[in-house]
């Protein structure tokens, strides 16, 4: 008998999330899924040209994806972030309505939270109205998300707000979490057996990289190269610190991709006369990210130091791994240990620039021996733990 899934999401491809891969996997296996997601607006914060204001009905692979209306994202200021999550829970609630009448029933809702919890409420009552499975896929674990950014300071309101999110948890069947320690807080909300740990992968570029082709250390200059968002939680100000105290001038460091703080590191590269040692590089697609990858000796994860992000594991981590290039890493809590444990790299803990400035400074005397074997267990600690083979087997067991 054929499986019916259904999965509410705030973004679907052409945004890159890794929704995208698991609508692909069930499309290779006997299952009808259905995607109910908002019009594509990020990052850029309009809608991208081809899809209506007023929603849609199209299809992708096999799935049938709804489009809902929504107010985009805008600037990305409060306001219109703020009209957006609203905009699109209002939608979502009427539109789960309309399922329910309209639609035979789905086993299982696949619940895909990558921002404020306004998907829950809809997929709880289509919960109580069918019956089906409800698994929640958590990739923001509010409120601790609130407290970490400086949104909610008030020890009262976090106290409520946890005592809420404690409630939403228990009336879902199954929570997927990203993180062994984001395990670690919903075990004090639900049960251990109905969490599972359930890490990101790598796109099927990176995991198919040819590794042959990847640099070794036998350049002039060593090649560090970050990629992703450059905003405040990244602090890569204390990489550019790192930079001004390194004694030796055979690094360049290279910034691929865009975000809210990537003036002020401009501006601060500047001061610094860094210019010539950190250059910036606008967002690419995957199949040019890999390029840079190519190119570079080491690659660089950073996060500030914060109670919540030392519990985060980046999805580059997995990204990098997966490439098989040896990672720098300045941040603290499970990211460290997972780069320190296995020997895949060098870290030292979150916002400690001169210990980040002797790493630098060592890299040049490397022996290759020990490179060459950071390499290979970058690349076997991904395909052992991390690789999406593995998370497919899993999410295909659990629904």
């Amino acid at each position: 008998m054929e499986k019916r899934v259904l999965i509410f999401t705030n973004h679907f491809y052409p945004e890159y999330f890794k929704i995208n891969d698991v609508v692909d996997w069930f499309s290779t296996e006997n299952i009808i899924t259905s995607v109910v997601t908002s019009n594509p607006n990020y990052p850029k914060g309009k809608i991208l040209k081809g899809f209506s204001i007023f929603g849609s009905k199209k299809t992708h692979k096999t799935a049938t994806v709804f489009r809902l209306p929504v107010i985009p994202r805008g600037g990305g200021g409060k306001l219109f972030l703020s009209l957006n999550y609203l905009s699109y829970f209002l939608s979502l609630f009427l539109f789960t309505f309309w399922l329910i009448v309209t639609h035979r029933k789905y086993d299982t809702l696949l619940i895909h939270h990558t921002s404020p919890p306004l998907l829950f409420l809809p997929a709880l009552i289509y919960k109580k109205i069918k019956g089906s499975k409800v698994i929640l896929w958590d990739l923001d674990m509010w409120p601790h998300t609130l407290s970490a950014v400086g949104i909610i300071k008030s020890k009262t309101l976090l106290s409520i707000a946890e005592k809420l999110f404690k409630w939403f948890y228990k009336k879902f069947d199954l929570i997927l979490l990203g993180s062994k320690s984001f395990k670690e807080i919903a075990n004090k909300r639900i049960s251990p057996e109905k969490s599972v740990y359930y890490p990101n992968w790598a796109e099927s570029i990176f995991e198919n990289v040819k590794h042959k082709n990847i640099s070794s250390t036998k350049s002039e200059k060593i090649v560090i190269s970050y990629t992703g968002n450059l905003g405040e939680a990244q602090n890569l100000e204390n990489l550019v610190e790192a930079i001004s105290l390194c004694k030796r001038n055979k690094i360049e460091v290279r910034l691929i991709g865009d975000g809210r703080n990537k003036e002020n590191l401009k501006s601060l590269v500047e001061s610094k006369n860094l210019k010539e040692t950190i250059k910036f590089f606008e967002p690419v697609s995957s199949s040019k990210l890999l390029k840079y990858f190519k190119e570079s000796d080491y690659l660089f994860l950073s996060l500030n130091d914060n109670p919540l992000f030392s519990k985060t594991v980046p999805a580059k981590l997995q990204t990098y791994m997966a490439v098989g290039i040896p990672i720098i890493g300045a941040l603290s809590g499970e990211a460290n240990s997972i780069i320190k444990e296995n020997n895949i790299g060098f870290c030292i803990n979150a916002n400690q620039a001169n210990e980040l400035a002797k790493i630098l400074d060592s890299l040049s005397l490397v022996q290759d021996s020990l490179y060459q074997t950071m390499k290979k267990n970058c690349r076997d600690l991904y395909l052992k733990d991390f690789s999406s083979l593995k998370r497919k087997k899993i999410l295909l067991e659990l629904i």
